[in-house]
């Protein structure tokens, strides 16, 4: 009988501290991130994929047939660069273990802030990502400045592997190109790259 009301206590004692990790955890990942609360849902859908890929071949096709020197720029709309980003995101082999979903992307006062779902082994959360374009040697580059999923700790392996998920200058290709960017603004919902010719 003495056997059993152990048995009992330690069995309790158990269930109890599963209990409390599992509401702290539960607050942990209920508070959200700080970058995240900041981002807006954005629509992404198919007309404004193709409407980023009218403009990007419209100002491919404009640096091509111009002169060198010739001042050229493009503008592309939230709703366009989120819908191609979440386009993208479809074909990128994510690392074993990390799901992302729900994406938006918004683009203002100088940066572009990310929000998603993200699942990662036993980490699930929404995640928000900071980020910056910056121009080395006349082609845009993103920099991540901020990964943070709330008051949830995050592994610096999966802070790489979310800083990883963009490439090096983005969807932002000019390097093909015969164009170097001059600026980059980030304003009122819309991506300004304007440059010259070479």
């Amino acid at each position: 009988m003495k056997i059993l009301k152990i048995f009992g206590i330690v069995i309790g004692s158990i269930i109890g501290l599963v209990i409390i990790i599992g509401a702290v955890v539960w607050v942990l990942m209920s508070r959200p991130s700080s970058i995240a609360s900041n981002v807006t849902q954005v629509p992404s859908n198919a007309q404004a994929v193709q409407s980023f890929d009218t403009k990007w071949d419209n100002f491919n096709n404009t640096v091509a047939q111009a002169s060198p020197g010739t001042q050229v720029t493009v503008t592309l709309t939230q709703e366009e660069v989120n819908s191609k980003i979440n386009e993208e995101l479809k074909t990128v082999d994510l690392p074993a273990g990390l799901a992302v979903s729900n994406m938006n992307v918004n683009l203002v006062d100088g940066k572009i802030l990310l929000s998603a779902d993200i699942k990662y082994s036993i980490f699930s959360g929404n995640a928000g990502m900071e980020a910056t374009v910056q121009i080395i040697n006349g082609q845009p580059s993103i920099t991540v400045t901020d990964v943070d999923m709330g008051a949830l700790p995050i592994p610096q392996s999966l802070k790489d592997q979310l800083k990883g998920l963009i490439p090096e200058g983005g969807l932002i290709q000019v390097s093909d190109l015969g164009f170097n960017t001059q600026n980059v603004q980030i304003i009122d919902g819309q991506l300004v790259i304007s440059g010259v010719t070479k």
